[in-house]
């Protein structure tokens, strides 16, 4: 478990990392470009990520649990990382060709056509970057601070290099710049784990397993990509830039979430292969506790300070997006349990296909109630949308997850974060009749809001995660740690 809790930890790093760094730039961009020029971007984006999604072929989840199941095979996880490498490579070049194809010779695409090969340099480079092979191995360590530096590295150059409004290419190629400094850092580090090699590859063996993950991925992300991209056909990309900034704000808490199931992923599947059961359930039990912790009273304060949120994260442009800010908050809750439904419990068990059926009706449920709503109700109706399905996703992965597997969640979890969040409620009802500046009303609100939410949890509802923040200790650099 002390592993497990030292990767958490780093996780969580790197997940506030994820939160200051979109703090810092995202305001800065987003006065610069407008919502016209984020929404070309976020528009491009959307399409760039099917590309890579589709490349991909489900390998991101598959490898992480493969590598994991064979972190102590040097060997056969060298065998399985150069199989996947190929595998990713091969589709990679086929799918890049009809990106390419697809966007110069199509007039609807004209005049994004200088970022969409941006986005083709990120397709290339996507299939270097191995970061499942950091995540099955437990490298968390070192997949922190290489983010982190890098990220404080491209962060300079954002501000350097990004200051008209028709510096927006300039801007997406940052991105692909950063993702490349990823691709160098990983090249090197990987050599501590693996060797690349084309000797006896048997990429057949991983055909079957990994189009199960990629039918599910797929199905997954029409819901959560695709959305971008109907609001850009049926609407405008200013719409699309409303509805991207609420989606990244609410994304900026995800990660917090999706930080837990990385980590706990390699660990569940490592238990669930040597059929150690009991340890695998006192994992997820763990895993419960915490994503509720977390998920619920985020999901309240995001709500209640959205207005402050997107006035000072994008300016007062962007004020039509705290409407579908407030819709989207919500859907942290329904997220973090997805995550530990699916990702946490499905996946690691081999049952991938109940996965692809709560997917696929997300997707329906998505394509139905964005077609309906956004000709409507435009960037708010694609809020309500995503919100409706994360719910219908939840619900199903939940049914299924308890079916499959002895694992009975600490519902009474969710009341106990409620009512610990109650005070944390009124403190930004009273602080909005204050006379304050944004800046201050927002700062007391936010750590008013953390130290009362804590402080029920600790003195009412006695709950041991506030105990375990308190003993974080630090642990060593991890350039000084070398794998068996």
């Amino acid at each position: 478990m002390g592993n497990i809790q030292r990767n958490v930890i780093y996780n969580v790093a790197l997940s506030v990392s994820q939160v200051l760094f979109p703090l810092l730039v995202f305001p800065y961009v987003s006065r610069i470009l407008g919502p016209a020029g984020i929404g070309s971007v976020s528009f491009v984006d959307s399409i760039t990520q099917w590309g890579m999604l589709f490349a991909a072929l489900g390998i991101p989840l598959y490898g992480v649990r493969e590598i994991a199941r064979a972190q102590h095979d040097r060997k056969e996880r060298t065998k399985l990382f150069s199989e996947l490498i190929v595998l990713h490579l091969l589709t990679t070049v086929l799918f890049l060709a009809f990106f390419i194809i697809g966007f110069v010779s199509l007039d609807l695409f004209a005049s994004y056509r200088q970022l969409f090969w941006i986005g083709a340099g990120m397709l290339l480079v996507n299939v270097f970057a191995i970061e499942w092979l950091f995540q099955g191995m437990g490298a968390f360590p070192y997949i922190t601070w290489r983010t982190v530096l890098v990220r404080i590295l491209a962060t300079g150059m954002v501000f350097i290099f990004v200051n008209d409004p028709g510096d927006v290419a300039v801007y997406y190629a940052l991105t692909l710049l950063a993702m490349f400094l990823n691709v160098l850092s990983n090249t090197y580090y990987a050599r501590r784990f693996v060797r690349f090699s084309f000797k006896g590859l048997t990429i057949k063996r991983h055909i079957k397993p990994i189009f199960l993950i990629f039918s599910f991925t797929v199905v997954t992300s029409i819901y959560t990509l695709f959305d971008h991209t109907l609001l850009g056909l049926l609407s405008d990309n200013i719409q699309v830039g409303y509805y991207s900034t609420a989606v990244k704000l609410t994304k900026i808490v995800v990660t917090v979430l999706v930080a837990i199931s990385t980590v706990i992923v390699p660990a569940i599947s490592y238990v669930i292969s040597r059929g150690k059961r009991e340890e695998s359930v006192s994992l997820l039990q763990k895993s419960f506790a915490l994503t509720v912790f977390v998920s619920v009273p985020a999901a309240l304060g995001l709500y209640m300070v959205a207005p402050n949120i997107v006035l000072l994260f994008a300016g007062a442009d962007f004020e039509p997006a705290v409407a579908a800010l407030r819709i989207l908050a919500p859907s942290i809750f329904f997220i973090g349990l997805s995550n530990v439904f699916g990702m946490q419990v499905l996946n690691p068990t081999n049952n991938e296909r109940l996965f692809f059926r709560a997917a696929l009706v997300g997707v329906a449920v998505s394509l139905m109630a964005n077609m309906l709503l956004i000709p409507v109700y435009r960037s708010v109706g694609a809020a309500l949308a995503g919100l409706l399905t994360e719910i219908v996703v939840c619900i199903l992965l939940g049914l299924f997850a308890l079916n499959k597997f002895p694992f009975r969640p600490d519902w009474y979890a969710v009341f106990k974060a409620l009512i610990a969040a109650l005070p944390m409620m009124a403190l930004c009802l009273v602080t909005e009749r204050l006379t304050m500046s944004l800046i201050a009303e927002t700062v007391v609100v936010v750590m008013g809001a953390v130290f009362s939410y804590l402080a029920v949890q600790y003195f009412v509802w006695k709950n041991p995660l506030v105990k375990d923040m308190l003993r974080l200790v630090p642990v060593k650099f991890p350039g000084k740690e070398r794998p068996r």
